[in-house]
């Protein structure tokens, strides 16, 4: 009887229930398409992780709103926060109250602007820069012999630094470049349907337009479609560049929407983020700032990043 009462014993002493490891997990607006891709791998990992909850939350695109969930999450005492941010220049309220609850806080996909590293706070994501790098060095090879070339560059919220980034790595290249000119640059939001319209309207301007550069695959896809449906060939007439290098992307690479886009990895990304909040949640040291690197897809390789 003794034997059967201590293996109960230890078996409740092991059971995920009594050790699980609760994660509260703010994402920016759960209706774009990459950080859906994003929360479907934060799930597709925390699997992995028998003692793990996590709870998700849609800031829906707003700021107080997403300090509010964070503020809920340290109030319903879970051991580690993972936040998306609305704003880049937005967290420092967010890590001041993490910092105090003494709750691990692990900022995912979009590094804050506002808010230091370390003490508790993380960061894991890809180096925005290096994406509007590689994006428009390739575009810039494509038209090295051209006398003058006309870019255009349509970015994402403005309010992301994400935006910002990637806009600057790709006018560092275009600086280099005496024979290419930035002539109109506003955003798309992220979005497909605006970046279709922005285009149209770049278009209707009468503006001459060489290389529309993207700050992600969505707005150049839709870009891509508007100036098909205007008779301009992509490839021959306007180059179109995205970033991202999601499903959506490398199929518009396939298909000839697309004649380049930068591959983020989502994937590697949300899973070291919920690795990151295992350990954390065990008192471990995890790496103030992780980056992923970004990599160029292009024709010739694309197909090495299509998963089966």
């Amino acid at each position: 009887m003794k034997k059967i009462i201590l293996l109960c014993l230890t078996l409740l002493s092991l059971s995920p229930a009594v050790y699980a490891v609760q994660v509260g997990v703010s994402i920016a607006q759960m209706d774009d398409v990459f950080l859906s891709r994003l929360r479907g791998y934060i799930i597709e990992q925390a699997k992995t992780h028998p003692d793990m909850k996590i709870q998700f939350e849609d800031a829906q695109g707003a700021v107080d709103k997403q300090l509010s969930q964070v503020q809920s999450f340290i109030n319903g005492k879970v051991d580690v926060i993972i936040v998306n941010p609305v704003d880049t220049q937005g967290t420092k309220n967010m890590a001041d109250a993490a910092r105090a609850a003494k709750v691990p806080l692990i900022f995912l996909n979009r590094m804050p602007s506002d808010a230091k590293m370390g003490d508790g706070v993380s960061y894991i994501g890809s180096d925005e820069i290096e994406a509007g790098r590689l994006q428009m060095q390739y575009l810039a090879d494509m038209v090295k012999d051209r006398k003058s070339v006309n870019v255009a560059i349509m970015k994402g919220l403005l309010s992301n630094d994400a935006t910002r980034f990637r806009t600057q790595g790709a006018k560092e290249v275009i600086a280099k470049h005496p024979n290419m000119h930035v002539i109109v640059e506003d955003t798309a939001k992220w979005m497909r349907e605006d970046g279709m319209n922005l285009m149209n309207n770049w278009i209707l301007s009468g503006d001459k337009i060489d290389i529309l550069s993207a700050n992600a695959d969505e707005m150049a896809i839709g870009a891509a479609m508007a100036i098909k449906s205007n008779g301009i060939k992509i490839g021959k007439d306007i180059l179109v560049g995205g970033t991202d290098g999601g499903p959506n992307g490398l199929q518009a690479i396939k298909t000839g929407l697309l004649t380049v886009t930068v591959f983020q990895d989502a994937k590697s990304q949300a899973y070291g983020a919920v690795d990151m909040a295992e350990k954390a949640a065990k008192g471990e040291k995890v790496q103030d700032i992780n980056f992923i690197p970004f990599q160029l897809v292009t024709p010739q390789n694309y197909q090495k990043f299509m998963t089966p």
